[in-house]
């Protein structure tokens, strides 16, 4: 699978596939440039899904309105600007007020030991972290609550 394929079968799972049951994805970016890096695309919406008068009212009382991203970065599948990468996120994050975020990265090819390593031991509790191995179809994913839910949104080969 290409890349450009892969972005949107993902824009499309995230906005509206199945990454509805996580966040109302609402607005996405590509080619959006944030804090001197360029991520392929951006997506963000909030935790507090619309609808008709009921859902939005069982939404309001029992869901808090956390506010949520999705960036896919193809441009480091080693991982050598990894922190410069995460540190442009958390300030994003910070600046647009999001509780939570998923970095994904796509690579037409497998990742190193030492990459998958990396994000294995990553301990951010806001952000999660996959790599997706586009030929292979194969999801490495940090192990915190956010990113092991990852998986099951990001892997959108077919």
């Amino acid at each position: 699978m290409e890349l450009k394929d892969y972005l949107l079968k993902l824009e499309n799972n995230l906005i509206v596939g199945g990454g509805r049951w996580v966040a109302d994805f609402t607005e996405s970016f590509w080619e959006h440039q944030v804090g001197g890096l360029t991520f392929d695309m951006v997506v963000t919406g909030q935790m507090r899904v619309r609808g008709f008068l009921i859902s939005r009212f069982i939404s309001w009382i029992a869901m808090p309105n956390y506010q949520a991203a999705c960036f896919v970065y193809s441009q480091d599948p080693e991982l050598k600007r990894l922190s410069k990468t995460l540190k442009v996120i958390k300030g994003f994050m910070k600046e647009g007020e999001l509780d939570w975020s998923w970095l994904v990265i796509p690579r037409e090819g497998a990742f190193s030991q030492q990459a998958k390593a990396v994000v294995e031991k990553d301990e951010s509790q806001e952000l999660g972290i996959a790599l997706v191995d586009l030929s292979s179809q194969e999801i490495t994913s940090s192990p915190s609550y956010i990113g092991r839910r990852m998986p099951r949104f990001v892997k959108c080969f077919k």
